[in-house]
């Protein structure tokens, strides 16, 4: 099974959503850099990342979130990626790290997508 099923949405912008399937590990978390490497190479440009079908988050979850979001910005330091459908808990985490800082988290992927200009 694949760690993420890969949609797009047309919205202001064109934005690429990756659907996780399963939560990031050490055993996976290469391939969702990986994935969004080659999205970017293709050129995506503004992405989401649901985690509606996560349920936890460990710490290299957290750094992969991390990397995927340096990925993106690196045209022009923006920011690029978007999360949405966290739980409460991965929210929490998400705020207590100061990720959710430079890396906005909304309820929906649709709330998500619209938000880019």
């Amino acid at each position: 099974m694949a760690l993420a099923d890969i949609t797009h949405k047309q919205g202001r912008v064109p934005v690429t959503v990756f659907r996780l399937r399963e939560r990031i590990h050490l055993g996976n978390f290469a391939e969702l850099e990986s994935l969004v490497q080659q999205a970017y190479a293709n050129g995506t440009r503004n992405a989401v990342i649901d985690l509606s079908e996560t349920d936890s988050m460990t710490s290299i979850g957290l750094r992969a979130l991390i990397v995927v979001h340096k990925i993106l910005a690196q045209a022009d330091n923006g920011k690029h990626l978007k999360i949405a459908g966290a739980t409460p808990v991965i929210r929490e985490l998400l705020q207590v790290t100061g990720i959710s800082q430079f890396i906005e988290v909304y309820d929906t992927v649709d709330e998500a997508a619209a938000s880019f200009s």
